[in-house]
């Protein structure tokens, strides 16, 4: 290698060696005042790397949404665990981070039950911003957050994100305003996860409101209940719908009590029972159930509020009123149509037909 007073003449070393010397030596102003000032993106070193390997990027901006109820805070609270510890999550490989959890959605005693069922213990570097704190929790434009963020590269997490826009998150050019923070926070290096409630539309179905949500993250993923135990979370499926870093996968997830989730095989969807077949099924066996119980059967074998709620108003149901305004369903056998052979489900380790598990 030639040298000239100190400096690399790059005609006389190889181009690897330039490259990299060229990069080591490349950096940005804080401000800039002149288009020349700005540094050549070919020059500028950054691979993709992950946080949650194949999950989460690191210093990337991240949605997670689902209907009230399906689980969002116990896994973002055992994502938070994971990478405070820096311990896997769900059979991925973590790197460990400071993490800041800012909980807009769950009082006290509910947070530290969540945290007490995942077996998360006190951790140095995870904190834990709620509203039983002296000031709430800060939103995304907060300069102290940004400094936090400056420092130590955490991971940022929003529970929920209507409890932090304070615009109308349908409306495009408020939520691009809001969304645009997240972004600021992870040019700086940290990883940001949103939690988000999906709509009652049929346009909804993944996420509630704006298009400028899914357009201003990098991934996003859909938390769908395949089995429950005793009314509780039991087997999740964590369902990519948007994949900017890598391709979308799809995660199984199966809760432990005093562990978190651990990795599991989900059922495949081309070969799941059909939505209006499962409907059915459960209404001939139970005739007279309202809609609230037939949804909690149905989300037993995976089937969505959603998709129940079209079932139900598509379908081939006698209504008759019960108590009050509670309508109950039963089957009109003369407009049921011709339905295939129920096909097997595999939950787990342990492979049932559709009707044993209702």
């Amino acid at each position: 290698m030639t040298q000239h007073e100190g400096e690399i003449i790059p005609e006389l070393v190889a181009p690897d060696l330039v490259a990299d010397a060229t990069a080591a030596r490349v950096t940005t102003p804080d401000k800039i005042t002149s288009i020349t000032q700005l540094p050549s993106i070919w020059k500028l070193e950054q691979n993709i790397e992950w946080l949650i390997d194949g999950l989460i990027p690191l210093g990337s901006v991240n949605l997670i949404t689902s209907e009230s109820g399906t689980g969002k805070t116990w896994v973002a609270y055992a994502i938070a665990g994971a990478v405070a510890r820096g311990e896997g999550f769900a059979g991925h490989a973590v790197r460990q981070r400071s993490v800041l959890y800012l909980d807009g959605e769950n009082p006290l005693c509910v947070a530290k039950e969540r945290l007490f069922n995942l077996g998360i213990p006190q951790i140095p570097n995870f904190d834990v911003w709620g509203g039983w704190v002296c000031e709430p929790p800060p939103g995304p434009s907060s300069t102290l957050l940004r400094e936090y963020a400056r420092q130590h590269k955490p991971l940022l997490i929003w529970d929920s994100l209507v409890q932090f826009h304070d615009g109308d998150e349908q409306s495009a050019s408020e939520t691009r305003a809001f969304m645009k923070h997240f972004r600021a926070l992870a040019n700086t290096g940290a990883t940001v996860i949103i939690l988000h409630h999906t709509g009652k539309t049929s346009t909804s179905q993944d996420y509630r409101g704006s298009s400028d949500i899914k357009a201003a993250v990098d991934m996003a993923y859909h938390l769908e209940p395949e089995f429950s135990l005793n009314e509780g979370i039991h087997l999740l499926r964590l369902r990519n719908f948007k994949g900017r870093f890598a391709p979308g996968k799809s995660f199984g997830l199966q809760f432990v009590k005093g562990k978190g989730f651990i990795s599991c095989e989900m059922p495949d969807t081309k070969t799941a029972v059909n939505p209006m077949q499962t409907i059915i099924e459960i209404v001939r066996d139970r005739p007279g159930s309202n809609q609230s119980q037939i949804v909690k059967m149905a989300q037993a074998l995976g089937v969505g509020k959603h998709q129940v709620e079209k079932c139900l108003a598509d379908g081939p149901f006698k209504l008759e009123r019960g108590n009050g305004r509670t309508l109950l369903y039963t089957v009109a056998n003369d407009r049921i149509p011709e339905l295939p052979t129920p096909k097997e489900r595999k939950y787990g380790n342990t492979t049932v037909p559709a009707e044993v598990v209702v």
